[in-house]
């Protein structure tokens, strides 16, 4: 284990030179783009409103609530009929006229969930 601490021969001054830019500086980049090329207008998109609100949500409630109650009023699959014919109806008159108003498509929804609703308490309940 005879090891020779490394010596060096010669300066190294002279090997390690930097050679010139062969490219711009930075100073040089940005007064080339000075002025700064303009951005593209992004424009931000207004915020959504809510999809339904408290309102709406108690429609839809008397909706489920006079589909389950319809079974306490007459036998279930009586009822459940009676509604479908009405939701029928409905359907005919909503082809012709459609709902253009919010509250008129949640009337329109509700009928048919309280339809929905009838039908399962019928199958259910098996009156």
């Amino acid at each position: 284990m005879n090891e020779q601490p490394i010596k060096p021969e010669a300066e190294t001054g002279d090997q390690f030179r930097l050679r010139p830019l062969d490219c711009l500086s930075r100073e040089e980049r940005l007064h080339e783009l000075e002025p700064p090329p303009p951005l593209p207008a992004v424009t931000i998109p207004a915020a959504t409103p809510f999809q339904f609100t408290v309102f709406d949500v108690m429609v839809v409630m008397i909706g489920v609530a006079g589909g389950l109650a319809g079974g306490t009023w007459m036998p279930s699959d009586i009822f459940a009929a009676i509604l479908g014919l009405v939701t029928l109806l409905g359907l005919a008159l909503i082809h012709f006229f459609p709902p253009e108003s919010h509250f008129a498509r949640l009337l329109w929804g509700t009928l048919v969930l309280a339809y929905i609703v009838a039908v399962g308490a019928a199958i259910f309940k098996g009156n």
